[in-house]
């Protein structure tokens, strides 16, 4: 009996140091501040991620050859040089008084053909096939080209 006692209170008196259960209001309040500070954060992430997702989709409408493809960049390179050549031209007529009336349709070609490339690079013209668009890339370099040398060849006349 006296074993059965002393093993009793072993045992209670063992359990006796245990930590109770703590009920805070604020520390619960605080939790429920985080968990729903975490929820709002959650769904900014999820918009954040449809967005990108949805940016991306647009992005891969355009072909990554077309994207890749120096035909582009040609263009655009083309296009501000033939445009420096046009105010070579403009400033040699003005001190010599020439006539400069061909260079304002070259200009004019030269604008259509950013028109154009824009609008090859916007979502209207998404419907075109690879080889349409290529096509449409190489009419506009073809046609910037000839725009440019025509100025040139302006240009070249008037410094003799």
């Amino acid at each position: 009996m006296k074993k059965l006692i002393l093993t009793l209170c072993l045992l209670v008196g063992s359990y006796s140091f245990a930590q109770m259960a703590v009920v805070d209001a604020g520390a619960n309040q605080q939790i429920a501040k985080q968990i729903t500070q975490s929820a709002a954060q959650i769904k900014q992430l999820e918009k954040s991620y449809s967005l990108l997702k949805d940016a991306q989709e647009k992005y891969q409408k355009v072909n990554g050859y077309i994207q890749q493809m120096g035909q582009l960049q040609n263009i655009i390179n083309m296009q501000k040089q033939a445009i420096n050549n046009s105010n070579k031209v403009l400033e040699k007529a003005r001190k010599g008084k020439f006539d400069v009336s061909g260079i304002k349709n070259q200009l004019a070609q030269i604008s259509g053909s950013i028109k154009t490339v824009q609008a090859l690079l916007n979502n209207g013209m998404f419907n075109m096939s690879d080889s349409e668009r290529i096509t449409l890339l190489e009419n506009e370099y073809s046609k910037v080209k000839s725009a440019n040398a025509k100025i040139s060849v302006k240009l070249i006349k008037l410094s003799y």
